[in-house]
């Protein structure tokens, strides 16, 4: 395949990346925080080791590719309990690796830094196997020779600008980078999509290999399980060593904790992830055993690309190699970035501080993605020939998997010390540097042959103490972890737990100028709007965590030494708060009370005040009445001979006198009723028949106005007292009535559960101002005792209903009653 083909199509897919990146940082936003898209960048673990090296190493070593994954999956079982105490963590103190919760948990600066050299040092080897995937894929497809057809070089030079341009924009590391999330997710889609291709079309071209594997029993081993104590042994180790990589990779740390827009993010993950590497590994047994049929001398780790070409697809076998690129530029990209964190907040930010140059820390931070890409290229020109993919990788998992016991004892045992947790560590990394990494370089030829058979025959580094037929990794892995785990807890059991330093205070106007300074005035805007209400302690937490987040914790705890001051002790802080918050719940008590008697005293003002109205009003309206009735009376008795025809005239007067004078009385003694609280009769009630019948009792009056009656009436029934509805019915078609100037309407229909009745008119209607207060008693606008509408409410409302003036033209008053009644204080009043 031409050199000049592959070069255009990888740096064609490289561009294709920096757009997706792109993307996701604008209009894709949305597509970068999806759920989805979060659980597939978890899958930037499946690397060009996958891609390539799992093959490779079936058809070596068999199934032993697949505790790889297995260990991943079974940690995922702890997803819940563990990852969400650590995203608590990681969100409450602005955490960007594990070396700053180590920081946190034991406040050793030294211990956090030993952790950042040495996984940028453990690390090496696995960056170096993804360039070496894609120079060793390259030059295989195009045929020429090494090293003047090494695309390593650029490629690298392209992936540390890609990481430089998208991850270390800011300063604050802990800010979501959602271009690269999203370039992640879908090189991984990439990936997935390219490998189970070439799986498919391989088996359907060549055919399927497995009759042919049973045949011979020299291709049996890929389908056997392992044999003998060695065997069991080096399965539980890599599915243990495969676990804990998963959980301490800086990598995976970045994409789960710093890029997790949203906890509810990760159940989706928690089984999305798992499908995931099942359908990556689909192919790997059945291209492992074409491979061995059809390329025996072949090196097993190009099996995907030369049984592409095999099959007759060339085009197959470009798509392989980008989804080899895809796979070893997300791991490279985001591992880069992870490591120049881990070196800027634990190695340089404290040696920036005291050179006063800590303005130039996001500089370095992008130096040192250049510096770390660079080193990785060198070990794989050093070290990378000696090694297949997979055993380039498992050096990295065990120098990664040191982590465990200092981080894992002190999230969940309090005994766990400072002195226990560097111990174990310094243990850890001198027996993986003794065991794994020499060995490396002694077997490139960059060391002495003594690095590998050891100065005396128990201190073999692959044969500790005699041990023999372990695989060499197994062997480093188990010697290294235990020893380090036995430091740890022996160390912690024989050290005092150290007494917690004193928390610190400070005011907040000190700390807010200080992050200006060091973080921009978009950090000390967003301090100010988070620190209301906190108490000094709290602030100068906070201010801590946003400093640990950009510059590393122990630099941030340099820089608040100067603006705070150390907290008094905690009992007495408490008690202070405790007290404090007691005497704001007092006073809030205190207030509350002031103002509801302030309301009961305006209240009682009011009523006072509108019973000396209604006394006036009352007697103002019999007044009228009986007035008129004395004078009708009187003239009647005076003059016997008035004519016939005036005299019923006069009659007429006198019974309609005597009619009003009744109604006013009974809306009095309706009113006492109801203070005294009279129970209510309830009777299953033809709600269209009593509408009809208030209807009968006001055609009198409407003929006598000339006003027109709509009637729109609807079948319904109710447990309810007849006479009090009749008598809110007959308030309000009098007062509609009373305004009309030619029509009223009364409407009587079904509003779900509850039947509405509606009386509306024509009139003037009730002015804007005016409406708050139409229900109110004594509230007369038109003359009356202002007790007709305040008694028509409370009826309804003892009626379990609920009335009210609706806006529009005229008048329009409605109220409901429910259908079902199973209102529990019907006693009315």
């Amino acid at each position: 395949m031409s050199p000049v083909l592959l070069l255009f199509s990888l740096f064609l897919y490289l561009g294709i990346l920096f757009l997706v990146a792109l993307w996701g940082e604008g209009r894709g936003r949305a597509w970068a925080q999806s759920p989805w898209t979060y659980a597939l960048s978890l899958a930037v673990y499946a690397t060009a080791w996958t891609f390539f090296g799992s093959v490779g190493r079936a058809a070596k070593e068999g199934a032993t590719f697949l505790p790889v994954y297995l260990g991943p999956t079974l940690v995922l079982l702890l997803w819940p309990f563990l990852y969400g105490r650590l995203l608590k963590l990681a969100q409450a103190h602005r955490l960007t690796s594990w070396a700053d919760y180590l920081f946190l948990r034991y406040g050793h600066a030294p211990l956090a830094s030993l952790t950042a050299a040495f996984l940028v040092v453990g690390l090496l080897p696995y960056l170096a196997l993804q360039l070496k995937a894609i120079a060793q894929a390259f030059l295989f497809l195009s045929g020429e020779e090494a090293p003047l057809a090494d695309v390593a070089l650029p490629t690298t030079l392209l992936l540390a600008l890609f990481a430089i341009l998208f991850g270390t924009r800011r300063l604050d590391p802990s800010e979501r980078h959602q271009g690269l999330v999203l370039a992640v997710a879908f090189e991984s889609f990439v990936k997935l999509f390219a490998l189970l291709l070439v799986g498919l079309v391989v088996l359907l071209a060549l055919g399927n290999p497995f009759p042919q594997a049973l045949e011979r029993p020299d291709l049996l081993p890929p389908l056997t399980p392992p044999e003998g104590l060695p065997g069991y042994l080096g399965w539980v180790g890599l599915t243990v060593l495969s676990g804990l990589a998963f959980l301490f990779l800086p990598r995976q740390f970045h994409v789960i904790v710093v890029e997790n827009v949203n906890p509810r993010h990760l159940p989706l993950a928690a089984w999305a992830f798992p499908l995931y590497l099942l359908l990556i590994n689909l192919p790997m047994v059945p291209l492992a055993l074409l491979g061995r049929l059809h390329f025996p001398e072949e090196n097993p780790d190009l099996y995907v690309l030369a049984l592409s070409l095999e099959a007759g697809y060339p085009a197959l076998a470009l798509l392989a190699f980008l989804g080899g690129v895809s796979a070893a530029t997300a791991m490279v990209v985001v591992e880069s970035l992870a490591l120049s964190i881990l070196v800027s907040n634990h190695l340089l930010s404290p040696l920036l501080l005291r050179a006063r140059a800590l303005g130039s820390l996001l500089l370095w931070r992008r130096l040192s993605i250049l510096v770390v890409m660079l080193l990785a290229y060198l070990y794989f020109r050093l070290a990378g020939e000696a090694y297949a993919l997979v055993g380039m990788g498992l050096i990295s998992f065990v120098a990664v998997a040191q982590l465990a016991p200092p981080a894992l004892l002190g999230l969940f045992w309090k005994g766990a010390t400072r002195e226990g947790a560097l111990a174990g560590l310094i243990g850890g990394v001198l027996l993986w540097t003794y065991t794994l990494f020499l060995p490396a370089l002694a077997r490139s030829g960059w060391l002495p042959e003594v690095f590998l058979t050891g100065p005396h025959p128990l201190l073999r580094p692959e044969g500790l103490l005699g041990l023999r037929d372990l695989d060499p990794v197994t062997h480093g892995f188990l010697v290294s972890l235990m020893a380090n785990l036995a430091l740890t807890l022996g160390v912690s059991l024989f050290t005092r737990k150290e007494v917690q330093e004193e928390g610190r205070t400070g005011e907040v106007a000190e700390l807010a100028a200080l992050l200006g300074r060091v973080l921009g005035p978009e950090a000390e805007v967003a301090f100010l709007n988070r620190v209301q209400d906190l108490p000094g302690p709290q602030a100068a937490a906070l201010a801590e965590a946003f400093l640990a987040g950009s510059v590393g914790p122990a630099t941030a705890r340099l820089l608040l030494l100067s603006v705070t001051e150390r907290a008094p002790p905690e009992a007495l802080l408490e008690e202070a708060a405790r007290e404090s918050k007691e005497v704001r719940a007092y006073a809030r008590a205190l207030e509350e009370a002031r103002r509801e008697l302030a309301e009961a005293y305006e209240r009682l003002k009011a009523l006072d005040h509108a019973k000396d109205e209604v006394l006036a009003a009352v007697s103002h309206e019999l007044k009228t009445p009986l007035t008129s009735v004395r004078a009708l009376a009187e003239i009647l008795e005076a003059h016997h001979d008035l004519p016939e025809e005036e005299r019923r005239r006069f009659t007429a007067l006198l019974s309609k006198e005597a009619a009003r004078l009744s109604r006013l009385v009974e809306e009095v003694l309706a009113y006492a009723r109801l203070q005294a609280g009279l129970p209510l009769r309830l009777q299953a009630t033809d709600l269209r028949a009593l509408a009809e019948e208030a209807l009968a009792l006001v055609q009198p009056l409407a003929q006598e106005k000339r006003v027109i009656m709509e009637v729109h009436l609807e079948e319904a029934r109710a447990l309810t007292d007849r006479d009090r509805v009749l008598q809110v019915l007959l308030n309000l078609l009098q007062n509609a009535l009373r305004h009309a100037q030619s029509r009223v309407c009364l409407e009587l229909r079904h509003e779900g559960k509850e039947a509405l009745f509606r009386v509306q008119d024509d009139g003037p209607g009730v002015p804007e101002d005016l409406r708050p207060w139409v229900f109110e008693p004594f509230q007369s606008f038109a003359g009356g005792t202002g007790l007709g509408l305040y008694l028509a409410r409370r009826l309804v409302e003892a009626l379990g209903g609920r009335i009210f003036l609706e806006k529009g033209e005229g008048a329009s008053f409605a109220f409901t009653l429910p259908l079902e009644v199973d209102h529990a204080d019907l006693g009315g009043g």
